[in-house]
């Protein structure tokens, strides 16, 4: 439905990104074991905690994507998440989404916006506030 009528990239804030921004380098870690869907996984749930932290969605639905999650045995962080790795991803993304971040955030369920001004102070919160979870 989105891609099809976009077929020269003319839109490139796109809710399919989603998952697709700290995925790619959390794959590339030497040594890292997590195939693409997991390392997929990740990433979504870190772009929930970042749209709970920015006010786009409420810690019901931060719990309950949580709970989904955990339910179909995802993992919902790795230890290669880490401050340097997700600033150089929102880095790696602006040079490939022409010129801006353009990370699909979550504003209710079904239903997304992307954004570009994610900065390292706001990736740092979202680091902490992973470890608050029992993944």
């Amino acid at each position: 439905e989105e891609l099809g009528p976009n077929l020269w990239e003319t839109k490139l804030d796109r809710c399919v990104d989603y998952g697709h921004t700290f995925s790619k380098l959390l794959e590339m870690v030497p040594g890292a074991d997590i195939m693409h869907g997991e390392a997929v996984n990740v990433d979504g749930f870190f772009c929930i905690v970042l749209s709970y932290l920015r006010g786009y969605i409420g810690m019901d639905t931060v719990n309950r994507v949580f709970a989904c999650m955990k339910s179909l045995l995802l993992p919902t962080n790795s230890s290669d998440l880490e401050l340097e790795l997700a600033w150089q991803s929102c880095k790696d993304a602006i040079e490939h989404r022409h010129g801006e971040q353009r990370i699909p955030l979550i504003t209710e369920m079904g239903e997304s916006v992307c954004v570009s001004d994610i900065t390292e102070e706001e990736l740092e919160r979202a680091l902490e506030m992973m470890k608050t979870f029992d993944h």
